[in-house]
């Protein structure tokens, strides 16, 4: 019998952290896209459905995230994303918004918690390249944003950077075929609700979902 690899571990791990929050993700998930809501983190009572489906969504995700982590000091930080990640992509899929709420602490957590898997390695080379990484995705995505604000929010644009940091922290390669993975499923998803007359070429399609499940997806191929 083949032992368990770190990676397998590592999947396991994420997804049993992000699985183990899911019922209060699956609260959040009601109130948070509420901007007059100050007391949004106590969340609101789901339903059966909803609590399913974001356990559904959290495991996965979290299998990747700790897939592409690896049982290694980095498995806290991916596995911490997921989590963040799961009422993210719920709430734009829903409401077509990435709430600062959840993309401004993700970016914190991103930094601090690479920051330590950095020193307890004692290899800074990642840190630097994961910051380097989302900081020219921001600023390219910011750019487009600027130029034609219909084609994607302020919020993709902070997403997208968050991304790149964990994907710079795996390598280059992964900055580079985990954004344009998120741009052919988004894309994939458009021509899908086109073709099944769901959606109009006026419609304004969540890309956070997309960008999220396909940076995971390269994140996760080692």
């Amino acid at each position: 019998m083949s032992s368990v690899s770190s990676w397998q571990l590592g999947a396991l791990g994420g997804a049993a952290a992000a699985l183990a929050v899911s019922p209060y993700l699956a609260r959040i998930t009601g109130t948070v896209p509420d901007r007059e809501d100050a007391t949004w983190w106590r969340g609101a009572t789901p339903t059966r459905r909803r609590l399913v489906l974001t356990a559904v969504v959290a495991a996965v995700l979290g299998g990747c995230a700790g897939y592409a982590a690896g049982w290694s000091a980095a498995l806290p930080a991916f596995a911490v994303f997921a989590v963040l990640a799961t009422p993210l992509l719920l709430v734009d899929a829903e409401h077509r918004r990435l709430p600062d709420r959840l993309v401004l602490p993700a970016a914190g957590c991103a930094l601090l918690l690479l920051a330590i898997a950095a020193a307890a390695r004692r290899d800074w080379s990642a840190l630097a390249r994961a910051a380097a990484a989302g900081g020219l995705v921001f600023a390219v995505f910011c750019s487009v944003a600027l130029a034609s604000p219909r084609s994607m929010g302020f919020g993709d644009v902070k997403l997208a950077g968050v991304l790149a940091v964990y994907l710079g922290w795996l390598g280059w390669g992964h900055v580079l075929y985990g954004i344009f993975a998120g741009f052919v499923l988004g894309a994939v998803v458009a021509m899908g609700l086109l073709a099944t007359r769901r959606a109009s070429l006026k419609t304004d399609i969540a890309l956070g979902p997309a960008l999220i499940v396909g940076a995971l997806l390269v994140a996760a191929v080692h």
